[in-house]
């Protein structure tokens, strides 16, 4: 029986699939068949560059819809007959993945690459077993904007200072699953599972009426700091690195323990269901090689997970040494923090708006 173009066609239609210049072959001629799922441009677009030097299978490419946990549920409504052998996701998006056992056990035979990846960005599951294939490491953090900030910032006190009066651009409780709220508990002796000394220096900044901007995505926190209308802004590596391109910012990473950048790690998930494990293994490990690490962050700016690829200039903020990383970086429980994120959304609408 052959299998026609047309066909191919229906099949990636019915998955909701992008599947263009599919070329007429038969099963005797066809390769192995995957589905891989990546974030979307300029994600996918670089992936699919290192892909063409890889020829052990033919993919089919997907894009993440609408974030890399709300995807999730159209896996789940479909599972276990999900449309794809691997997809890209993120830490607080690994704990879901797991606790629904869609995860196949990954180990260095699989994967020799992740002998390159430092153990604390390997996400296992309660027997050790490891469970994603990272392939960047990213972060959130402080900073400022050098050319309006009326003061030096030395520690995370320091946002205290009146002189900063409407100078702080301060993220809805939603973004970053309240990391810079855990960034404050963790300078006064608490942690994302104890997070009201956190709620308490926030507060105080609210009454403080340093926080002139409350945003709710980096449209607005861009517009707020390049009209100068704040001068500090808690957001993602990347955001940042976009908005140092109109202005001159400076990242408070580095400087103090207090001012503690949060790093997540995101990768690869190869399913349990998938027929293809072998092969979608194989090209997870290539991806994560140093080499084609390397190339792939040179337009990703963030931190290669091998620890042999060199980051990109735009990640140097949040490529610690191992000294550097126990003293200025944490790495959250961000699957417990998902869980939290209803309650905290609530708090900070009611506790900390009314205030500011």
């Amino acid at each position: 029986m052959e299998v026609t173009r047309r066909g191919i066609l229906e099949r990636a239609a019915a998955l909701g699939l992008a599947a263009t210049s599919l070329p007429l072959v038969s099963e005797a001629q066809a390769k192995e068949q995957l589905t891989v799922l990546d974030f979307s441009s300029p994600y996918v677009d670089t992936t699919k560059k290192l892909a063409a030097n890889w020829d052990k299978a033919d993919i089919t490419w997907a894009l993440e819809p609408g974030g890399a946990v709300a995807y999730l549920g159209k896996i789940k409504a479909l599972w276990p007959n999900p449309p794809y052998d691997m997809i890209i996701n993120w830490s607080p998006g690994f704990t879901s993945i797991m606790k629904e056992g869609w995860a196949e056990t990954v180990t260095l035979a699989d994967v020799p690459n992740l002998a390159d990846v430092p153990e604390q960005f390997l996400t296992k599951d309660d027997k050790g077993n490891i469970k994603t294939i990272p392939r960047s490491v990213d972060g959130s953090y402080f900073a400022v904007r050098t050319d309006r900030c009326p003061i030096e910032i030395k520690t995370i006190e320091d946002l205290l200072n009146p002189k900063l009066k409407g100078q702080i651009c301060w993220p809805v409780a939603s973004l970053y699953l309240s990391a810079p709220t855990v960034t404050l508990a963790l300078a006064r002796g608490g942690n994302e599972f104890n997070l009201d000394p956190g709620w308490k220096f926030l507060e105080e900044l609210a009454k403080s009426g340093n926080i002139g901007r409350v945003y709710t995505g980096n449209v607005e926190g861009f517009n707020s700091m390049t009209t100068g209308e704040t001068s500090i802004i808690y957001a993602s590596n990347g955001a940042l690195s976009q908005l140092g391109q109109k202005i001159p910012i400076k990242p408070l990473t580095k400087l103090a323990p207090s001012l503690k950048a949060a790093l997540y790690a995101e990768g690869w998930v190869v399913l349990a269901s998938s027929k293809h494990k072998k092969a979608a293994m194989e090209f997870a490990n290539f991806t994560v090689s140093a080499e084609n690490s390397q190339r792939f962050h040179e337009i990703i700016h963030s931190v290669p997970a091998n620890r042999k690829a060199k980051a990109s200039a735009d990640a140097a903020p949040i490529q610690f040494s191992p000294q550097e990383l126990e003293k200025f970086a944490f790495l959250p429980d961000w699957g417990y923090m998902s869980t939290q994120i209803d309650a905290w959304v609530k708090k900070f609408e009611q506790d900390i708006v009314p205030k500011i």
